[in-house]
């Protein structure tokens, strides 16, 4: 069964493996928090396409990532469907119905800009966080010095049931329709699976707080402990670079022309 969580396996190795975990921890947040930010389609796309180019070249598992993706891409869709309908003064469209609707352009892009800053967020840290395996994930948040080691215990725990919890309540959910019950419809489906979440969520969270306490009175302070790995001179380089990259987009690149010539290039 494949993992819920978005690490690599141990045993599989990527280009993006040489590189220190802090540094491939760090990555994803130069890529994302410059699209938040600013609002240009253009460099949103560029840095999407970027993590594209790079998951490919770096030998990353991007169906995996893409079909975890696909999970949340209805509540992404459901969060920016109806903007145009209320957002704007531009009439783009009418369309009759029973009733008449009117599609704003201002609320199309919008809506568009919306999609594709939560898509490209998940699907950069997606592609980033699956160079790390589940070790060095939490190697990298030790090393990050700025996250609270008893905080980082209590992820390691949680992290450790989300899995188990996934397991069950596809179980259950198996279980319902063998004994009859029909779930045909995506949200009918997503209603039941929330309900069974929520009911195992409760139990796991009481089950990870004995857990804690139990460690806790085994003497565990809540920080955990790796064998030392150094920051070298290229993964400095590395994160240099990547800084590089993405202030070259913001601040000397004109992406919007240059895409322009590309398209203009294509239709001749």
């Amino acid at each position: 069964m494949d993992s819920v969580l978005p690490f690599r396996h141990e045993h599989e190795s990527t280009i993006l493996s040489t590189i220190h975990p802090l540094i491939r921890f760090l990555l994803p947040f130069i890529f994302v928090v410059p699209f938040l930010l600013v609002n240009d389609i253009f460099l949103i796309f560029t840095l999407i396409l970027s993590t594209f180019l790079i998951s490919i070249i770096a030998k990353l598992k991007l169906s995996r990532i893409l079909k975890r993706i696909l999970k949340v891409l209805p509540f992404i869709l459901l969060i920016t469907i109806f903007l145009p309908l209320y957002i704007g003064n531009t009439v783009a469209y009418r369309l009759f119905f029973g009733i008449t609707l009117i599609i704003y352009q201002e609320g199309i892009i919008l809506a568009l800009l919306l999609f594709l800053r939560i898509f490209g967020a998940i699907f950069i840290f997606m592609a980033f966080m699956s160079s790390l395996t589940y070790s060095e994930f939490i190697e990298a948040l030790t090393k990050a010095k700025v996250i609270p080691s008893f905080f980082i215990g209590s992820l390691v725990i949680m992290l450790h049931y989300l899995p188990i919890l996934a397991d069950s309540n596809k179980k259950i959910l198996e279980a319902q329709e063998l004994r009859g019950k029909k779930i045909t419809s995506y949200w009918s489906k997503l209603k039941t699976h929330a309900y069974i979440m929520a009911k195992s969520i409760i139990i796991n969270m009481d089950r990870s707080e004995r857990l804690y306490e139990s460690l806790k009175m085994r003497g565990f302070s809540g920080e955990i402990t790796f064998s030392k790995k150094k920051l070298k001179i290229w993964d400095a380089l590395t994160l240099l670079g990547f800084l590089l990259l993405v202030i070259s987009f913001l601040f000397f690149l004109d992406l919007k022309a240059f895409y322009q010539e590309v398209y203009a290039l294509f239709l001749q």
